[in-house]
Parts: structure tokens; sequence; C-alpha cells
């Protein structure tokens, strides 16, 4: 064989192939110690890095001997130990380099490159020393461009390691399908770069082997699996020492993120927890605590805390320490959300809080520490107490408050609700705030509610609602929407005010204001009409004389004299009515003056009409003008007359009242508070309807027939008594009659002082249940209001039916008090016969504008126990029902 021959290489393929599951192998490896090496800090790092790179490194240099065993030369090789050892230096600083590469927080592009750069120069460097330590007969030609190839493919297969290293080491897991990609990619990029460098020699013919050959070794069968074994066992113990480290870091990571968020819960949490060992030293504080407990060390001595804390009972009461909740916690006596006072003598902050005591218990069951648990309740307890305080204020409100959702439905009702409107909270909760509505109103509530939805506030709305009993009311609405955390308008809070008797107050102030209005008109028409009478008069009187014997013209003159008589008359009634009539009052004996009427009436009145007279005489003598007394009550006489051409009972009585400031002529400025004395006068004629009444005494108003009546007979009434300081009122009922009432001041000259009669509260049992009964929704409105201010519930009635119905339904009702006559088919009297047959125990009062008898006399009815006069003042009315009603009224 001559020199230039190239020696044959064989190479057996198995041993490839496991040069190449040996490189895969080596790879896994170095990328699963990218991620530990990274993670590890101080000693565990370099331990970890050493390791690292020895295995890496052996796995290469393996790789290398398997891959140059894989080629079998036609001539003996052998191999120089110190060379191959120094091949495996190179290759373990190359691994080692990586390693180190990977491990820094960044890694720049020019850091990889120059990282690759050392990299693939180590292991080119163990590939050639490796080629350098065989020793053979025969010689090894290098290629430059294959040697070249093979340096250019470490180098870049450095680079694509540094990457996917440096890419996968913060993956957690010690498997994924990534890093085994990569690693196969990796294993086989070394052998090829292995490969290209034996490719790049060539062994020629010739030359000898060293003479020193002390340090050669053959590469025999089972030096390789020796160095495969050995190999793999290295790199299988960094992979499993990687896979437990890694899951013991999982572990110790989810450990330390399970304490810290422990911690964190147990330092953020509401409540201030204290850890106590036996000694009450704090051992553990949490944020909480510290706030709420003041400034304090977490190492506080037991000492220490009986100097800086002071620890009251909810009453206020100081405790001792053995009474502490620790101390009671020692003696095995655990509290659950007792309240306490917490003192902070340092700061002198007070708490109130809720504490709770657990123990914390060892393996052998034995308590070793104690939690002691503080939640302040300090601004609940403050929110609470106003709370109370918004609710009574609610409750003791004499204005309905009431609460609806967006639907109208009530949510809320406080007692003065009830009072006015009578629906108990229970009966009306939960229902629609249409019930409240009469018929027709309903579109009302609806147009409130769109502009509540727009956020207007509805203030001082004056309208009609219901109650339950029928009847309506005028109140005055202020309604406001309820809104969410959102703004969003969820209800309405509306707040109603009874507002009945001011109304019927305005409507009377009206009438009088109306009455004078009327009385300054008619005065200033009178007085000039009375001028030219006196004109008129003066001149027919000077025109008499001139006539003489003329008989037609004296007939004719003396037809207008009477004339202008009659226009005299018909003045002075205008001048009574107007108050401009000249008066001479003097102390005048009523009694009387009624009689003297009488006597004159008897003849005026016929027989077919039936006087009786009620007179008090401990009646005061009064101060008025005698003859205009007279008149007017002759006047009243013969307005009776007519209202009964079938003839009827004709009744004036006369007393003495005393006048209170719930009066309506009182509350309008008519009349002042005291004594005066009252006359009434009663028939039972046909009596009027509501309309006539409001204007009854206007002057020329009449309802009778034309040519039957002037329409100054009440009118000339009505200014007599109010210009005698006194009042009028007017009763009548279609059917049964009219009553004419009118109060005179005594002759003191003005009211009487009114005595200071002290009068005992009725004695009433809170809640009990009175109905009254009365188609007039103003008197039914006021007898209401005097029983639910003496503390009754009252039930309301405007008929007879009604009235029934509530008796069934409602049990304990102790007293009924009904109007006598009433629409409907059935008067007071038949009432009270049915109620008697439901239940006897109930007791009656009855109330009429009439007096008894002339009930009796014009519709048969006769009253059969005590009758209230219309209309009643509230001293009045309370005497009667204390009286029916006794001192203990109630069952």
């Amino acid at each position: 064989m001559t020199p230039d021959q190239v020696l044959p290489v064989v190479v057996d393929s198995r041993l490839v192939v496991l040069s190449v599951v040996m490189a895969i192998v080596a790879a896994y490896a170095a990328l699963d110690l990218a991620g530990r090496i990274t993670t590890a800090i101080g000693k565990a790092r370099a331990v970890w890095m050493v390791c690292g790179g020895f295995a890496m490194g052996i796995g290469i240099w393996a790789m290398h001997y398997i891959g140059m065993a894989a080629v079998k030369f036609p001539v003996e090789v052998l191999f120089d130990w110190p060379t191959v050892t120094l091949s495996a230096l190179a290759a373990i600083a190359a691994s080692a380099l990586s390693l180190f590469v990977v491990s820094r927080p960044t890694m720049g592009r020019a850091a990889t490159i120059i990282g690759s750069i050392f990299m693939g120069g180590g292991i080119t460097a163990m590939h050639y020393i490796g080629m350098s330590a065989m020793r053979m007969p025969a010689m090894c030609r290098y290629s430059p461009s294959l040697v070249a190839l093979s340096i250019m493919l470490a180098v870049t297969i450095s680079y694509a390691a540094l990457k996917l290293q440096f890419g996968l080491r913060s993956q957690i897991a010690s498997w994924s399908k990534r890093k085994f990609i990569s690693a196969v990619v990796l294993g086989m990029a070394i052998p090829i770069m292995h490969y290209v460098g034996m490719a790049a020699a060539t062994l020629l013919p010739g030359g000898a082997m060293d003479a020193d050959l002390s340090h050669a070794f053959h590469l025999s069968n089972l030096r390789l699996t020796r160095i495969v074994a050995l190999t793999l066992f290295a790199l299988t113990m960094v992979i499993v020492t990687s896979i437990v480290d890694r899951r013991r870091e999982v572990q110790m990571q989810e450990l330390a993120k399970s304490r810290m968020q422990l911690q964190t819960i147990f330092d953020n949490m509401n409540d201030g927890i204290i850890v106590l060992d036996l000694d009450r030293n704090v051992v553990q504080a949490n944020h909480t605590a510290m706030k709420l407990l003041g400034p304090f060390h977490r190492n506080l001595t037991g000492a220490e805390t009986a100097k800086v804390y002071e620890v009251f009972s909810s009453n206020g009461q100081a405790l001792q320490r053995a009474q502490w909740p620790s101390a009671r916690a020692l003696r095995g006596e655990f509290l659950d959300h007792v309240e306490f006072i917490l003192r902070h003598n340092d700061i002198g902050k007070d708490s109130i809080v809720e504490i709770t005591t657990t123990p914390i218990m060892n393996a052998a069951s034995e308590m070793i520490q104690i939690i002691v648990i503080y939640r302040d309740i300090s601004e609940a307890k403050s929110n609470s107490d106003m709370q109370a305080r918004f609710a009574a204020i609610v409750e003791s409100s004499e204005d309905a408050i009431i609460g609806k959702d967006d639907d109208g439905i009530i949510r809320s009702w406080n007692a003065a609700a009830e009072r006015i409107f009578g629906y108990t909270a229970n009966e009306i909760i939960g229902q629609s705030s249409l019930r409240l509505l009469p018929a027709g109103r309903e579109q009302e509530e609806h147009e409130f509610f769109k502009r509540l939805r727009r956020g207007e506030v509805i203030e001082h709305v004056e309208t009609i609602r219901k109650t339950k009993g029928g009847k309506l009311i005028h109140v005055s609405l202020t309604i406001s929407p309820i809104r969410d955390t959102h703004g969003k308008v969820i209800g309405a809070s509306k707040t109603a005010r009874d507002i009945s008797p001011r109304k019927l107050m305005e409507r009377q102030l009206q009438q009088s204001q109306k009455m004078e209005a009327i009385g300054q008109l008619t005065g200033g028409i009178a007085h000039d009409f009375n001028n030219l009478l006196g004109v008129i008069v003066g001149n027919l009187t000077l025109l008499e004389r001139m006539l003489g014997d003329n008989e037609p013209a004296t007939k004719r003159l003396k037809t207008s004299q009477k004339a202008a008589a009659r226009g005299a008359d018909l003045t002075r009634r205008l001048l009574a009515f107007s108050s401009n009539e000249e008066l001479q009052p003097m102390p005048t004996n009523l009694a009387h003056s009624i009689r003297n009427m009488l006597e004159l009436a008897v003849r005026t009145l016929g027989p077919e009409i039936k006087i009786v007279a009620k007179l008090d005489k401990n009646v005061p003598p009064v101060f008025v003008d005698p003859a205009g007394l007279e008149s007017a009550l002759l006047n009243l006489a013969v307005n009776a007359r007519d209202a009964m051409p079938q003839g009827g009972t004709l009744t004036i009585s006369s007393d003495l009242v005393e006048l209170e400031e719930d009066f309506a002529p009182l509350l309008t400025g008519e009349m002042k508070p005291g004594s005066y004395a009252r006359v009434t006068v009663t028939d039972t004629g046909e009596g009027m309807s509501r309309e006539t009444i409001e204007r009854a005494m206007e002057p020329f108003f009449t309802a009778k027939p034309r040519g039957k009546g002037t329409g100054l007979g009440l009118a000339m009434v009505y200014g007599f008594v109010r210009q005698s300081g006194g009042a009028i009122r007017l009763y009548s009922e279609i059917g049964y009659g009219t009553s004419v009432t009118f109060y005179l001041q005594l002759a003191t000259i003005g009211p009487k002082p009114r005595k200071a009669i002290p009068e005992a509260p009725l004695d009433v049992k809170h809640g009990s249940k009175v109905l009254i009964v009365d188609d007039e929704v103003e008197l039914l409105e006021i007898a209401s209001t005097y029983l639910t201010d003496s503390g009754y519930r009252t039930f309301e009635a405007t008929d007879g039916a009604t009235a029934l119905e509530i008796i069934q339904h409602e049990q304990d009702i102790v007293l009924v008090i009904t109007d006598v006559i009433m629409p409907g088919g059935m008067n007071g009297v038949q009432l009270v016969q049915k109620i008697r047959e439901y239940d006897p125990a109930i007791k009656v009062i009855y109330s009429s504008g009439f007096p008894a008898d002339a009930l009796s006399e014009r519709s048969g009815t006769v009253v059969d126990g005590v009758l209230l006069h219309k209309p009643y003042q509230r001293a009045e009315f309370d005497a009667v029902v204390r009286k029916m009603l006794g001192a203990t009224p109630h069952k």
C-alpha cells in the first residue's frame, strides 16, 4: 500500500445511534439543569453549575468517544488517557460555560454570540483533542474546509443550545413536550458536528506508533460499555436529582405561597386577631388588632398589657384582670361574640368590641396558646342607635311616612299612617298604594312616579286620599325618590299630612270672609239707598201739605209713602245684616226676651205649630240690643213656620257654654275663648240641602217660592249676631228640619274669663277601639282626632252598612259614636239596634244638630241614649265620652 493510499474506514451504525441517544440525553439534562441553576442561590447555585457542567460535559465527551468507537479503522488504535482526560475537561468547561451564560438574569444577542463562540470552541477543542489522543500506525490528515465547517457547526449549535436553555429555564415542570423536542433537535445537532469533524480526518498508511505507549489504552467493548453505563448513570442521576429538587422547590413555593396567603389573610382580616401564650404574652398580632387596640409591639407581655389597657363590660362596669376574656379562656371559659369596652390608657381611646376566644392545641390535645379575636362594633352600635332614633322619630311623627318601591308597592308604614288612613301595617304592607286613592285619581299616582324617576322632589302637593273606611280626606304630600348605590330610583318616600281640619277651617274662614264682603257691599248700598229714601220721604211729607183736599192725589201719595216705608224697613234689614245698624246693647235677660218673642209669635205662627221652650234659668244676662234680639228670634220663628206648612214643632232652647280654642269661630277669629249664652231654634220642617246651607245667610237668597220671601230673614239674624259680638251656626237635614244656633256675649261686656277647670284625661287602655259614624266628613275627622289624641284607636264609617262591617270584623270595640240622621236607608237609631243585637255590651253615644224631641216629632225616631249636640266642642265631647265610659271604660 502506497503512502498516498487512504486507509479504508468502516462505520458501526449501532454505535452511531447510541452516540445520538447519548447526545439527546445530555441535551435534555442541559435544558433541565438550566432552570435549576437559575432559581438556585448562593452555594446551591455553584453546586448545581459544577454538577451540571460535569454531567453535560461527560455526556458530550461520552458521545464523542462512542462516535469514535463507531468508526472501525483497519489498524489498531490506542488512546492516550491524559489526552483523553484533557478532552473531557474541555467538554466539562464548555458545558459549565453554557450553564453560566443562561443562568444570568438577561442574555442579549452579543452575550449569546460570545458565549456560543467560547462554548463551540470548547466543544471543538474537546473533539480535536480527543482525535489527537489516538495512537495508531498511520498518519491523520485534516481537510481545512471540513474542519472549518465543524467549527462553524459547533458555534452554531452552541448558539442554538444557549437560546433553548435560556428560553426553557423558567419552566417549572420537569417534563414537557417542548423541552423533549428541543432536546432531540439539540441532541441530533451535536453528533452532526462530531461526524463532520471525523469526516475532516483522512488516515494515510505509514508512520509508526510513538515509542512511549505507557499511557495508551485500547477502547475495548467492555470499556466502551462501562463509559456508556457510567455516563448514562451520571446523567440519569442528574436528571432525577433535578426532578426531585424541582418538585421540592414547587412544594416549597406552594408552601411559601400558602404561608404568604395565610399571612396576608391574617394581616388583612377585618377582625383584630392576637395570639397569646399561656402567660398572656403577645405572640402574634395582625394589623387590624394593632389598629383597633392602639399602638403596641408584637411581643407585648401580659404585665404590660395590664398597664396599658382597661376592660369594661357592656354596661360600663370595670373588670378585674382575672375577668378579662384571656383570663377566662385560660380557665377553659371560651367566649363567642361577647360585647366589651376596651380603653387604651396611653391614647385615651375607647372601643366597643365583640370578643371571641379559642384555644390552640398540640398533638396531645393540650392548650399551648390562645387566640383572641376582636371585632370593632363601635360604628355599628352608633349606626344602630341612629337607626333606632330615626325609627323612633318616624314612628312618633304626626305625619304619615310611607315607603314604596318602584312598582308602587308599600314597604313601610308608620303609626301616623295607621292613624290617618286606618290600615294597620300588617294590612297594607305589600299592597299597592293605589288602595289609598279615590276612584278616578289613579293617573295622579302615575304622574308622581314619572316625576320621581326624573329625579324631582314633589313638595306640598294638596290632594285627596281615601281611608280604610272609605272616607275622603285632604292631605298634603311631599314625595322624595329613593335611590340605590348607583343612583337609580328604586322607590319613593312619601310624607302625608292630614289637612282636613285646616281645609274645614279655610272653608269656614272663606265663608266668613265672603259674608263680610257681602255685608260691606250691602251696607254701602243700604246706606246710599237710605239717603235716597230720606229725600223721598221728606219730599212726600212736604207734598202732603200742599195737596189739600185733592183726594185722588192724596191716595197716590199715601201709596208712595207706604212703599217708602217698606224701603226703609228693607234698608234697616240690610244694615242689620252688614252690622251697620245702630244697636243699643244693654244687659238683657235672655229668658225674658225669648218669652216676649213667643207671646208675639203665637198669633203669627198659628195653631198648627207646637212651641217648646227649654230655657236655662241660670244663664246670666247677655249684652245685646233687646229689640234686635227679639226681632232676630221672631225672624227665625217665621222662617220655621214657612218651613212647616203642614205644621210641626218649634223648639227654642238656651244654656251656658264654654267655648274652647278648637271651636271653629275661635279658629277663624270671629270670637274669643270664654263663656257664652247659646240659643238654639229648631224646626221639624223640610230641611235644606248642603248647597242651600252654604248660601242661606246671603242677602236676597231664598229657597222659598217666588213672592214668599225677601231672602233677608237669616241675613238680618246673621248681621245682628255678628254685630253683637257673637257667632251663628246653621244645621239642617233634608226631611228632618233645620237648627239655628247662635252664641251671645254675656253682660260683662265681652266674654267672661275662662274658668280653669282641671280635667283629668280620659282613662284609656292603650289601643282601645271606638267606632265613629257620620256622613259629614269634617265632623268625622274632628271626632276621630279628639279620640286619637286621647289614646283611642278609631274606626270611621260614613253610613250604617259600613259601620256594621267594621263591627263584625273588629273585636273589642268599646264605644260607638253615631250620627242620628244618615243616608243609605239606615239611621243612627236603627244602626244601634243592630249593633246591640250583635254585642249588647258596646256603649253608644248619639250625635245630632236636632234636639231629641224634635227628632221624635219629625220622624218618629226615638233617641234612647245620650245625645251629643252638634256642633260640639272638645270639652263637651270629652265630658260625654267620660260620662259614658266611666273611670274604667274598657273590658
